[in-house]
């Protein structure tokens, strides 16, 4: 019913709203509703190791369909934002230790990053710009 490909086509999706929802979604819920206690901080790191296994997964199911699909070029610059991708989740993991003044005030300029790449990647993946 199901081949290989469209379940790793589902992986990679849940893997992007994995990736890019959950912890957007609960950073700007601590933003918009004011939140100042660090014990906030302690729930939002539960949810940025989620993150990071979302884009663990987003990241080998990509690579699976982009060798079912023959290797195509239009992959590579997603290849080329890992090591990137990688230090910005490390870096905002490292976030979540710090005080919620620091937290809020670093976290602004990491989503306004998060968001272009996504945007780029989204990008990518949609309109398959070949090299």
């Amino acid at each position: 019913m199901f081949d290989l490909y469209s379940v790793m086509f589902f992986v990679h999706m849940l893997g992007l709203i994995g990736w890019a929802g959950i912890t957007t979604g609960a950073y700007y819920l601590i933003v918009l509703t004011g939140l100042d206690s660090e014990k906030v901080l302690v729930g939002y790191r539960k949810l940025v190791i989620l993150e990071i296994v979302s884009l663990i997964a987003m990241g080998l199911s990509g690579m699976a369909m982009w060798h079912m699909l023959g290797r195509p070029t239009w992959a590579y610059p997603s290849f080329a934002l890992v090591p990137v991708l990688a230090f910005g989740e490390y870096y905002h993991y490292r976030l979540t230790f710090k005080d919620i003044t620091t937290f809020r005030r670093r976290m602004r300029y990491l989503s306004w990053f998060y968001t272009i790449v996504g945007l780029f990647l989204i990008f990518d993946m949609t309109f398959k710009p070949e090299i």
